[in-house]
């Protein structure tokens, strides 16, 4: 049996409401991203961050987590807008591995904003990059800063493409025909997911959200990546590039 990550964000639910025949780790994507790395696990959502970097050590499918508009758990809560962010100090979650990079991005690239520090999310700070359910919680109760910036729709606006956040991955070493299978699996079971969403909307109320509201931010995700999504990904890459030569 392989050996596969789950990262426990609400978004994620769809391709794991019905997948039958493993018993998925629960991880938050960094954590997910060493794991795949070191061979503890086989598969994953992984962070694409996390993904490019592993390279030929994993087969790419053709699911992720990708949106064409606002995310709505991949928020800056912020003092002042995004903009003004130069000299401040961010707190950045240690879940995250891609959502970090496209705030970079957007603050050096875009904004031309530099920060003057980068520290913990549960530091002292102006600006704290939160992900996931706690972003989602945070969103709902209380916001920790006036300013909301939703790093999907920043992208979006930025580039004209999807924002990808993870792409799933299975180690090159796994034969190939156990990859298939479980490509295979992984799509009959997203199917089922994404028809029954009223479902994980009834059971997944934990993060403030109401039915209605689980089942409007589960659709605003794409989970079949295809060429728009390809084409973001290489555009994440060349920016991604682009910043490590100028900070050469």
């Amino acid at each position: 049996m392989l050996r596969i990550g789950r990262i426990p964000y609400l978004n994620c639910e769809p391709f794991f409401a019905h997948l039958r025949g493993f018993d998925p780790v629960p991880l938050h994507p960094r954590a997910l991203g060493r794991a795949v790395a070191t061979g503890a696990l086989d598969a994953g959502p992984l962070s694409l961050v996390d993904f490019l970097s592993l390279g030929g050590d994993v087969a790419p499918l053709s699911f992720g987590i990708a949106t064409a508009g606002p995310a709505t758990s991949v928020l800056l809560f912020s003092a002042r807008p995004l903009a003004d962010l130069g000299g401040a100090v961010i707190g950045v979650t240690e879940e995250t591995s891609t959502s970090v990079q496209i705030l970079r991005l957007l603050l050096t690239l875009k904004y031309e904003a530099a920060p003057r520090a980068w520290v913990g999310a549960d530091e002292t700070c102006d600006a704290v990059l939160l992900i996931g359910d706690r972003a989602i919680r945070a969103l709902k109760s209380s916001p920790p800063f006036p300013h909301l910036t939703d790093l999907g729709s920043e992208w979006v606006r930025w580039t004209g493409l999807p924002c990808v956040f993870a792409r799933w991955g299975v180690r090159a070493s796994v034969p190939e025909a156990e990859q298939r299978a479980f490509e295979r699996a992984l799509d009959e079971a997203l199917d089922r997911g994404l028809a029954g969403l009223g479902e994980i909307a009834a059971r997944r109320r934990d993060t403030g959200f109401d039915e209605h509201e689980v089942d409007a931010y589960l659709r605003g995700f794409t989970y079949r990546l295809g060429a728009e999504e390809e084409k973001a990904i290489a555009e994440f890459s060349r920016l991604r590039d682009l910043l490590e030569v100028g900070r050469c």
